[in-house]
């Protein structure tokens, strides 16, 4: 990805333009991979979403087992490349234009979304699921016993896959205006 770096003098104001600004290819780029990443994001929670509730319900040993090892690989693999990647491709966004990384409550709203679901993911989410695979595993040919996980998992993710789609929302209307901080760097006359 190239990225031009913008050198401005200060404004009559004592404000300063951007120091760096993406090209416009770079940007096009960057914004496709966000989009991809972040619907891929969305896509896999809803998946994870329907195969809790399936492993939640089921009386089928066979179908717990793959159920729950479903999140495992979805969970070990596709969610943690698509979260990483939506959100270093945000951060290169509200730096790279001129929405900024702090000048809007839309992005401060999506950003702590972001990062919540990316720390719950990671250190609650993925020990639970891990739990509830090897709970399944040693079933045999008896009833599933996946336990407090599976219960864990039936409200957990649903609400994970809702926030998401929370941000999706969000980021397509922009609400909140500015913060106090891009009214300060906002031009005289300007849109918020």
């Amino acid at each position: 990805m190239s990225a031009t770096a913008v050198s401005q003098s200060p404004t009559t104001q004592g404000r300063t333009k951007k120091k760096f600004e993406l090209s416009r290819r770079a940007r096009r780029l960057t914004l496709a991979v966000h989009v991809v990443t972040s619907v891929g994001w969305v896509g896999l929670s809803l998946a994870m979403a329907v195969l809790a509730v399936m492993g939640y319900t089921t009386e089928d040993a066979a179908v717990a087992k793959g159920v729950y090892y479903a999140m495992y690989v979805f969970d070990d693999t596709c969610v943690t490349v698509f979260s990483i990647t939506a959100a270093l491709s945000g951060i290169l966004l509200s730096c790279g234009t001129k929405w900024g990384l702090l000048l809007y409550w839309w992005i401060i709203v999506k950003w702590v979304i972001t990062l919540f679901m990316t720390i719950f993911a990671w250190f609650v989410i993925h020990p639970i699921v891990m739990q509830a695979t090897e709970n399944t595993a040693t079933a045999g040919g008896a009833p599933p016993r996946p336990g407090w996980p599976a219960d864990f998992l039936l409200w957990s993710v649903p609400v994970l896959f809702a926030l998401l789609t929370v941000a999706a929302v969000v980021s397509v209307y922009k609400p909140w205006g500015r913060t106090s901080r891009g009214r300060r760097t906002a031009p005289r006359g300007g849109r918020s």
